[in-house]
């Protein structure tokens, strides 16, 4: 009998604490993690709307153990900020796995760091810092988002044009694009078009690349691949 009513006493259930110190720190995790997430989704980067959401409620959950169960163990002294820590390791090699290398180029580095901010929003609400969370979700897509709009117009990168012209059973896009991707350039556009009266097909690329000689050296690559008739870069 003992045992039962200090089982249920464990397991008391408090509609109003539930709600304001679980539910709402939870539900923004997600809505704030989602909003960083959703432009690293648009840009089309490897970590997108659900992993920075994920990340971020991981962050609010991990935060809000440290600070309500174990602060409730009522022995020895325990440090809540141990967990914290431990979060900011973990949030490193997640977005260590964000970044990679595209031949000379190395791409992800903004991803990281927008899972590096999104886990420290979710520490930020699980502490009920709610302010300070949606200044830093506000400041963080402001910066992922309309600085990039700056960004792209004070840094003068060359943008090309690619124009390739191939038989009509060429089926090997795959393959360009693949050789492209070597390269340190950011594909902007893909555009496809079919002559059939001429039996053609005609592939347009656009791309941005700081490196002088990449149009030589793209010319050059598929030049070697069969069926391809006819490259332009502009």
């Amino acid at each position: 009998m003992e045992l039962s009513q200090r089982l249920l006493s464990e397991i008391k259930f408090d509609l109003s604490a539930f709600t304001l110190d679980i539910t709402i720190p939870c539900a923004l995790a997600l809505i704030f993690g989602g909003i960083i997430g959703l432009q690293r989704e648009k840009a089309e980067r490897p970590a997108g709307l659900r992993t920075h959401a994920l990340v971020c409620l991981g962050s609010t959950v991990f935060t809000l153990i440290s600070y309500m169960g174990f602060s409730s163990i009522g022995y020895g002294t325990v440090d809540p900020s141990r967990i914290a820590a431990g979060i900011i390791t973990g949030i490193g090699f997640i977005g260590a796995g964000a970044i990679f290398r595209q031949g000379t180029l190395i791409r992800g580095v903004t991803t990281a760091a927008s899972i590096w901010i999104v886990s420290s929003i979710g520490m930020a609400l699980g502490v009920k810092l709610y302010y300070l969370a949606l200044v830093v979700t506000i400041l963080g897509f402001v910066t992922l988002s309309i600085l990039k709009y700056f960004e792209d117009r004070l840094i003068n990168v060359p943008k090309y044009s690619l124009k390739i012209t191939t038989s009509y059973n060429f089926t090997g896009l795959d393959k360009i694009i693949n050789l492209l991707s070597e390269e340190p350039i950011e594909i902007k556009s893909k555009k496809y078009k079919s002559d059939s009266e001429n039996h053609k097909k005609i592939f347009t690329i656009t791309f941005s690349s700081k490196k002088i000689d990449t149009s030589a050296i793209i010319i050059k690559k598929l030049s070697e691949l069969k069926d391809i008739e006819e490259i332009n870069i502009y």
